[in-house]
């Protein structure tokens, strides 16, 4: 049997690279900072303008030294008491798009900033499968924003 190779920094640049490659026909991705620790890990950050509004959003990307994942993020801020009448269905729409919400403590103003996450596998890291994780990712935010602009 053939033994998986370890995933190094060469495939994490090549994933960055997919990253900025990547367009569809509603997003541009502009990266805004990157930093490759001592441990190895990539951690980035891309500005992502919407071509069909004027809205722009901070996209974070993970991906650990020698893990077959990258993890994608967006954060979300809800307000204090939208989040304590509304928490149950945030994250039964969440869940409904393989998303995690990790709400965050700090809370300034009322708001209350949430970090939707999700993680694609990538077994071979020449393959491209960033369209399809990052715009569940964005579809995921726009269906949660959505509902709590009806209630």
């Amino acid at each position: 049997m053939k033994e998986k190779r370890t995933p190094d920094r060469s495939d994490l640049e090549s994933i960055r690279n997919q990253i900025l490659d990547f367009a569809c026909a509603k997003h541009d991705f502009k990266m805004v900072s990157e930093d490759f620790p001592f441990d190895g890990n990539w951690n980035a950050v891309f500005l992502i303008k919407f071509r069909d509004n004027p809205e722009e959003d901070r996209l974070y990307c993970e991906a650990p030294l020698g893990e077959h994942f990258i993890r994608f993020g967006l954060d979300l801020e809800v307000g204090e008491q939208v989040w304590q009448r509304e928490y149950e269905n945030i994250f039964r729409k969440a869940s409904g798009y393989d998303v995690a919400i990790y709400p965050s403590l700090s809370n300034e103003g009322g708001k209350l900033r949430c970090r939707l996450s999700i993680r694609g596998w990538i077994s071979n890291f020449g393959q491209r499968i960033f369209g399809l994780t990052l715009s569940n990712l964005i579809d995921c935010k726009k269906a949660i924003l959505s509902m709590l602009s009806k209630g």
